[in-house]
């Protein structure tokens, strides 16, 4: 399995970004877990996630790199909240069947 520290070649080779598994992968990063089909290690202060959706891991240097990823999540689907979780749960409340 590849390693990289690229953050766009990491997300670009994911084959699910719809908002459910982009929550589990933020999840998984921000909680140090396993979330849905995402992993995450830590060894040596350095974070490793890996993904049933492809062959590369991710590896996050420092506490400043795992934060500016997930800045970079929240960034590309935050949708209009600015941050995955909250476009998250307005996803989940619009599809709730009440």
């Amino acid at each position: 399995m590849p390693t990289t520290t690229d953050f766009q070649e990491f997300i670009d080779n994911l084959e699910e970004t719809d908002i459910e598994e982009v929550y589990n992968l933020y999840s998984s990063i921000e909680s140090c877990t396993q979330m849905g089909s995402y992993a995450c290690s830590l060894n040596n202060d350095r974070y490793f996630v890996k993904t049933d959706f492809n062959d590369i891991t991710l590896m996050l240097a420092s506490e400043e790199a795992k934060t500016a990823f997930l800045k970079v999540l929240d960034y590309n689907f935050g949708g209009d909240f600015g941050w995955v979780g909250g476009h998250y749960e307005f996803v989940r409340s619009m599809n709730k069947d009440d």
